[in-house]
């Protein structure tokens, strides 16, 4: 079976409404197998920054590269790290000179050794950086630096590093509790950089986090692991773990449906499709950067990720 032989319906047209450029691009891109340099898809591409949303959310930035407040993580959701995150999934780059400004600005922010880290006032001795950067956003970073194309930059290599050199010894990443047994929203955030960049996803620091993850889906009780939201939810933006970008992850670090966990989530995945073809939005993250469809309605971006998922762990006949 190919993964087009497993949709209920054929959700393409949809996708490819010129309504999202950003939707449409991707699809092109992604499940149609277009190239970069495609008529169509330059001319799709093109259209993304003056896409209403997009544009009013790129109109809102301050001139030094931020959103809101110098402190890139504040107020949560809608700050310059939750923007940029959003913004690298649409399909910009650093060509555009907002995103560039931007990438810049969270540059100052990353420490000698590698650490993205915020910075904060403390009495008597001004503004410090704080102890103990977080993998979890350190990571999400990193990614959206190479989604922006970044990827080669001596600066995000270096950022790469640290992340791969900051896994405790049981195989996952945490953020600052190593009373627990980890953080599977960190891990599931460093595998998604390893999945764009093939220098660390050949890392045994991959290897072995892919493991703990792919051995973890779909199982109860993730309070442990740091996390609330069960892999039933799909939520959209991933600003949390979830079951899609996870499986994602996996398969483009080479895992296949022959590991058991990862065909039991595929089977759910494919048993929460519509039958048009499409997927629902379960949750939406308190106030986003930008609204991406509504709860209990069928959601583009949903769909368009479970569509690359299957592509790639089911494959063409």
């Amino acid at each position: 079976m190919s993964w087009r032989e497993a949709l209920l319906g054929d959700p393409l047209p949809w996708l490819l409404e010129p309504g999202d450029p950003s939707i449409r691009y991707w699809t092109l891109r992604d499940v149609l197998d277009r190239p970069a340099d495609d008529a169509e898809v330059v001319r799709v591409h093109e259209t993304i920054a003056g896409h209403a949303p997009v544009a009013a959310l790129l109109s809102a930035q301050k001139k030094a590269g931020y959103w809101i407040k110098r402190d890139y993580y504040l107020p949560k959701h809608r700050g310059t790290f939750w923007t940029l995150s959003v913004l690298a999934d649409m399909g910009l780059t650093a060509e555009h000179k907002q995103v560039a400004r931007a990438c810049e600005f969270m540059f100052t922010f990353q420490r000698e050794d590698g650490a993205f880290c915020r910075r904060r006032r403390v009495a008597g001795q001004g503004i410090v950086w704080a102890e103990s950067p977080g993998p979890c956003t350190h990571a999400r970073i990193v990614r959206f630096l190479i989604q922006f194309g970044y990827g080669q930059d001596p600066r995000v290599r270096q950022g790469i590093d640290w992340l791969l050199d900051a896994q405790r010894e049981h195989g996952m990443w945490d953020c600052g509790r190593p009373e627990r047994p980890g953080c599977l929203r960190a891990t599931f955030d460093v595998l998604r950089v390893a999945a764009l960049d093939a220098e660390a996803a050949a890392h045994p620091a991959v290897a072995l986090g892919a493991e703990k993850l792919a051995d973890l889906l779909m199982e109860r009780g993730m309070t442990k692991y740091h996390v609330g939201i069960p892999w039933t939810v799909f939520q959209y933006p991933y600003f949390d773990y979830g079951l899609i970008p996870a499986l994602d992850a996996l398969a483009r670090l080479s895992y296949t449906l022959d590991h058991s966990k990862v065909a039991a989530a595929t089977d759910y995945l494919l048993s929460r499709q519509q039958p048009d073809g499409t997927w629902h939005l379960d949750e939406i993250p308190y106030r986003p950067p930008l609204e991406l469809g509504q709860v209990g309605k069928p959601q583009k971006w949903i769909t368009l990720d479970a569509l690359r998922t299957l592509k790639v762990l089911v494959g063409e006949c």
